[in-house]
């Protein structure tokens, strides 16, 4: 009879089946090893916290520096933490603000949320976004002109560009897909990034939104840094190599208390 793994040799296991696989559910792991799915949880949440892995509802996959996880995975993937996170951000933002809001899961959380906020102004190239802060009559609700990806139902492009450099708002509220270790914010797509880099230039200030998941991952395209942004609001304490980056930039951290179970998935 096997002598059973330990919890760090098991998850070298699991890190080397799953870069074999690509994604593997968490199902097939616990039947694997023989041990409880919220074994294997736990084993994933600590691997994806470390960056080695990416979560998602259900299993996980290896991480990937030119491609996002799909957009409807990523609903699902820490939708606790990012509905925590979106409440934290809207109490920070006053009535009467103009805001623009950038793509991406965290962002719609960010526009459902803001419904608790009168008199905004809110310019997005998120199409979901636009719909669900349309329903409060009181906004001012502007999508800005563009392609729609049918990736993700985002507007990128030239005609967005030139739409975006007319306003000049309170606020920019954006995620990014990865947070590396120099403090560089990074995302996956290249007019996806041209459009939030123009929005950060045009805003007064500059808040990133990222759930922990993000820090340390890498992406293949550049969107800015730490000392661009005046916030960060995140569900855990980032590394302490990005919490020193943000303290020489003085760069806000908002730390949201993180309520999600283990089973959330990054």
């Amino acid at each position: 009879m096997n002598e059973p793994l330990s919890p760090r040799a098991r998850r070298e296991k699991i890190l080397e089946l799953v870069r074999r696989a690509g994604y593997l559910p968490i199902e097939v792991l616990s039947s694997h090893f023989g041990v409880t799915p919220q074994t294997i949880r736990f084993d994933l949440n600590v691997l994806a916290d470390d960056g080695k892995l990416v979560r998602h509802h259900g299993g996980a996959a290896v991480p990937s520096s030119v491609t996002n996880t799909d957009y409807d995975t990523r609903r699902s993937d820490h939708a606790e933490a990012k509905a925590a996170l979106a409440r934290a951000v809207v109490m920070s933002i006053p009535d009467q603000s103009s805001i623009f809001l950038s793509l991406g899961t965290t962002m719609l959380a960010v526009a459902q949320a803001l419904s608790a906020r009168s008199g905004l102004k809110v310019i997005t190239h998120h199409t979901e976004a636009a719909q669900a802060l349309a329903r409060k009559a009181e906004f001012d609700v502007v999508l800005l002109g563009g392609r729609i990806d049918p990736r993700n139902l985002g507007v990128t492009g030239p005609m967005t560009l030139e739409a975006v450099a007319g306003y000049r708002p309170d606020v920019c509220i954006f995620s990014a897909g990865g947070v590396d270790a120099e403090g560089n914010i990074l995302d996956y797509y290249e007019s996806e990034a041209a459009v939030v880099r123009l929005m950060m230039r045009r805003a007064r200030r500059s808040v990133l939104v990222v759930d922990h998941s993000k820090f340390g991952r890498s992406a293949s395209v550049l969107v800015g840094h730490l000392g661009d942004i005046q916030q960060i609001f995140t569900n855990k304490s980032p590394p302490a190599s990005l919490r020193k980056s943000m303290k020489q930039y003085k760069t806000e951290l908002v730390h949201v208390a993180d309520s999600a179970s283990g089973d959330q998935g990054g």
